[in-house]
């Protein structure tokens, strides 16, 4: 809940009661007193002032890290700017991104087609090295920023790159020769020794078994999902209660 503000609401009853005088009473005996004519003067300069008092405010806010200017380019060619804390506003675009990515969290082993999350962990890959640019260096910051929590963000932006990219690297190469072959052959040699099996006339999860590195790639998974259930779920207040298994 917010904290009621009475020097915020003071102000807003006074320029109340200021229109409420103004519609009630006739005040125009007082235009010719000097006390009027000078605050005339001052509205006339005060007015023209606030334009700049806007762009210094502006420009202190910058530079202090309170909001991020970030320019996405949209469909259209247009530009979509974007003015909030650097954490904040880097928090809740991971958590958009994270909320549609269930295998980071909990790979199904019968369902999910290991290519396909392959890719999806590798956009995940390049999407964290492109957004943690929001969040300064700390070489970068001034001593007047909130370094504390974008420094934090910023290892954990790092442990993450770190994890997929040693998964990938282990993985992701082998994986793919491998499926492509069989995928442009229709057909995968059982693990177990039997007859090729046809890889249209089968179940991902069938087919999958017979990588030669089944078990490997099975346990890299489950530390990438281990890892993102710690680290990253909490920290970026991402709902993984959807993707719970039904009693």
């Amino acid at each position: 809940m917010k904290k009621f503000n009475p020097l915020f609401w003071g102000i807003v009853l006074v320029i109340i009661a200021i229109i409420v005088g103004c519609s009630l009473y006739d005040l125009s005996f007082l235009k010719t007193t000097r006390f009027f004519q000078n605050i005339k003067l001052v509205s006339t300069y005060f007015w023209g002032l606030i334009p700049l008092v806007v762009l210094v405010g502006f420009l202190i806010l910058l530079m202090t890290n309170k909001w991020a200017f970030k320019i996405e380019k949209l469909s259209l060619g247009g530009f979509n700017f974007m003015f909030d804390n650097p954490a904040k506003l880097y928090k809740r675009a991971v958590r958009l991104f994270l909320d549609t990515k269930r295998s980071l969290f909990r790979i199904d082993f019968q369902r999910d087609n290991f290519d396909e999350t392959l890719t999806s962990y590798y956009k995940t890959y390049e999407f964290f090295r492109e957004e943690m640019k929001i969040l300064d260096n700390e070489k970068k910051r001034g001593r007047w920023s909130n370094r504390g929590e974008q420094q934090e963000l910023y290892n954990i932006t790092n442990e993450i790159i770190q994890v997929l990219n040693e998964f990938l690297t282990s993985h992701q190469n082998n994986y793919r020769r491998w499926y492509k072959r069989i995928a442009d052959t229709d057909s995968v040699i059982s693990s177990s020794g039997g007859d090729e099996i046809v890889f249209h006339m089968t179940p991902i999860a069938e087919i999958q078994k017979n990588y030669y590195r089944y078990e490997e790639i099975c346990n890299g998974f489950t530390k990438v999902n281990e890892f993102f259930k710690l680290t990253v779920e909490g920290n970026f207040e991402v709902n993984t209660t959807k993707w719970e298994m039904p009693a």
